[in-house]
């Protein structure tokens, strides 16, 4: 079985405890769930091999990240080598991370492009079906038609040696070509990372071999977005051919999963939508009139009628925008509901009745869009912009009675470079996960910063004990941890800026960069209270020979910085600064050497505007005061805290030093922050000033060096 591997031995009492209720819950099925609060180190990955043992048919894995991936590709190649059991494993990543031609897409996102090569192709495969004169073509045998330009591409080289056509009762018709399911094939007998696996595909779409990969593995690894998006949910479904009732789920880094679909459910209108949907209409109203849409004049009216409100509506939305780019400083508002119906639909009658006809013409626009096209393939990849629009319109108009949903303004950049847009989200994710998680035959929830498990059911699942809930201790030893909380040191608003409070925050921040020896981290709360302390830990950083390194804004900078600052963990060490809840305080893992301290500056919670408000209200609404505002204000911050805090430590034989630097870590009660932490932090922390601090870092670093000898 494979039960009979387990990779972490020295954590088998814990693993056995956590495989069996794994084992329990797939085996039982009925939508059951598991949600499980386990550190780093706890074997999580592992729980994939009771799922196999237990599952009635695929697993699908969610993850954030294309790193992920790598994490199960592992645990899969340990079940290869150390049971006889051999489970396939493919996964998906985004077309524009694997599609060989994605830079030579300008203006046009990689899906957009990747559609209409593959048009562009299968006209160009029928062309030579009739050029060759026979009942079959394959691009395979036929290297001559390869021929493509870089950047003035006709047809794509790499979905072309995916497919053959071939004639059926005078019509063409594709399917898959030989060299792909052959690579398939081989495919399965191995497991490739994704850097690999692109290799490996050479003159073949790495996209349509993986879907075709997925199709038939008994384990699957998706985004979030393939499985939570509530437009491409039910294509993914389909196209690998997942049958809800048999799948299993594991969602990796489940703490993410809230805020991930909340940013799913958000759709996002922009000048540039509306100028697309203008020239949509434009390009097809002359079509919407030809022959081939047979309708009787009563549809002919009501098409004009539709056509007449698009052509309203779109200028309106866009002089709104202009509006409030010009009046709005950067940043984000809520939209004054109100005033903005009153003007996008001032001299309609009945606004249900508007809208209603101007989807008739979105929906003719689509379709009019795939007839011109291949209708299997470009379903799921675009969506007309005029189509958008409505729905974003209709999305507006269901804020009008549903309180989760959320309408906001953003404006960004200055001078010429800024910028606005309209956005609409829902910011409650539990009607979606349940979505999925009630109606596959189980769910298992893994993360290492779960806590406290009640309030995250409640704001995933809406439903008190709808799952299963495990919390495993940290198993790594303690006298190789040290975990330090400011007495009185705080970056509450009423305090922040007091010189006393400032000297603590100081202190323990010099205290953690010059008594750590190696690689230190401090996550503030912000960019701007980053700037504010940055002299002070280059001053620290320079004392004891360390260099400084800061969070860049733009992500393209930060694998250089992290290079850099990995190697310097080799000589005497260096400073990174970041922002909790940023790019270098989740996700990365800072192995070995990489990290020996970690400084939490401030509980990081939201900015506290009229948003944030709105939001909380909704929530207190839901769940009461304390569950409310736990969930909607206090949960986020305690796991952005908890993540900066669990980037060190990352394996039992590695020492560390955490410091929460703000008072509010330490305090109790019903609604103090403390009582949410995971057990094993509340049990370990030490309540220390600033001056105990330096000393009490100072003899646990010596200590460890008189070990090491």
């Amino acid at each position: 079985m494979y039960l009979d591997y387990f990779p972490y031995e020295s954590l088998r009492p814990y693993q056995d405890a956590m495989l069996d209720d794994v084992y329990g819950t797939v085996r039982g099925g009925e939508h059951a769930v598991l949600m499980i609060d386990a550190p780093t180190g706890s074997g999580k990955t592992s729980c994939i091999s009771a799922a196999l043992a237990a599952a009635p048919g695929k697993i699908a894995v969610a993850v954030r990240t294309v790193s992920q991936i790598d994490v199960y590709l592992d645990e899969i190649a340990k079940i290869w080598s150390k049971t006889r059991h051999r489970p396939t494993i493919a996964y998906m990543v985004g077309k524009q991370k694997m599609c060989p031609l994605a830079d030579e897409f300008s203006g046009e996102s990689v899906y957009a492009g990747c559609a209409r090569l593959r048009e562009w192709t299968k006209r160009k495969m029928i062309a030579r079906l009739g050029e060759v004169g026979g009942k079959f073509y394959d691009p395979s045998q036929d290297k001559s038609a390869h021929q493509s330009v870089p950047g003035y591409r006709t047809f794509c080289p790499y979905y072309m040696m995916t497919r053959e056509v071939f004639e059926l009762q005078g019509k063409p018709h594709f399917r898959h070509s030989g060299p792909i399911l052959d690579l398939v094939d081989d495919l399965r007998g191995g497991i490739r990372p994704p850097d690999r696996f692109i290799r490996e595909c050479r003159e073949l779409c790495p996209y349509e071999v993986m879907s075709l990969s997925a199709k038939g593995s008994d384990v699957v690894i998706l985004n979030y977005s393939h499985l939570f998006s509530p437009e491409f949910q039910e294509i993914i479904f389909d196209w690998l051919e997942m049958d809800r009732g048999s799948l299993t789920l594991f969602v990796d880094e489940a703490h993410n999963l809230g805020d991930a679909v909340r940013a799913l459910n958000t759709r996002v209108l922009s000048p540039r939508m509306i100028d697309l949907a203008e020239k949509e209409v434009e390009k097809y109203q002359q079509s919407m009139g030809q022959s081939r849409l047979q309708e009787s004049s009563l549809d002919a009216s009501s098409r004009l009628k539709g056509v007449e409100v698009v052509r309203t509506l779109l200028p309106r939305l866009r002089k709104y925008i202009q509006s409030r780019q010009v009046r709005m400083q950067e940043g984000e508002e809520l939209l004054d509901a109100d005033l903005f119906r009153d003007f996008l639909y001032r001299g309609f009658d009945d606004v249900e009745e508007a809208l209603s006809a101007a989807t008739e013409v979105a929906v003719m626009v689509a379709e009019l869009e795939l007839a011109e096209g291949d209708r299997e393939n470009l379903q799921g990849d675009i969506e007309p912009s005029l189509a958008h629009v409505l729905l974003f319109l209709g999305d507006m108009e269901m804020a009008e009675r549903d309180l989760s949903y959320q309408r906001k303004i953003t404006v960004a950049g200055t001078g010429d470079k800024k910028r606005a847009w309209l956005e609409v989200n829902n910011v409650d994710p539990a009607p979606l996960v349940r979505r999925v998680t009630d109606n596959v035959n189980a769910t298992v929830m893994l993360s290492g910063t779960l806590s406290p498990l009640e309030a995250y059911e409640l704001y995933l699942l809406a439903e008190k004990d709808r799952a299963k809930k495990i919390s495993l201790p940290n198993l790594f030893p303690p006298e190789n941890r040290l975990l330090l909380v400011a007495k009185t040191a705080t970056t509450q608003l009423e305090k922040r800026d007091e010189s006393g409070n400032k000297r603590e925050i100081t202190e323990h921040i010099e205290a953690i960069i010059e008594e750590v020896a190696g690689n230190v981290a401090v996550f503030f709360t912000s960019y701007s209270m980053m700037n504010q302390y940055e002299a002070t830990c280059k001053a620290a950083a320079r004392k004891v020979g360390k260099m400084l390194y800061s969070e860049p804004r733009n992500a393209e900078d930060v694998p250089a910085i992290l290079e850099d600052f990995f190697r310097a963990a080799k000589k005497r060490g260096a400073v990174l600064l970041g922002v909790s809840g940023g790019k270098l305080a989740e996700g990365i893992d800072y192995k070995g050497e990489a990290l020996s301290g970690v400084a939490v500056v401030g509980l990081p919670l939201g900015f506290y505007n009229e948003i944030q408000r709105e939001t909380n209200q909704y929530y207190v609404r839901k769940y009461g005061q304390k569950n409310g505002m736990l969930i909607a204000y206090t949960l986020p911050a305690i796991n952005r805290g908890l993540q900066a805090a669990g980037r060190v430590i990352r394996d039992a034989s590695e020492r560390g030093v955490i410091l929460f630097c703000d008072r509010r870590f330490r305090e109790g009660g019903r609604s103090g922050v403390l009582s949410f932490l995971p057990k094993w932090i509340r049990d370990e922390l030490v309540v220390t000033d600033a001056a105990k601090s330096r000393v009490i870092i100072r003899a646990r670093v010596a200590e460890w060096e008189r070990e090491r000898v």
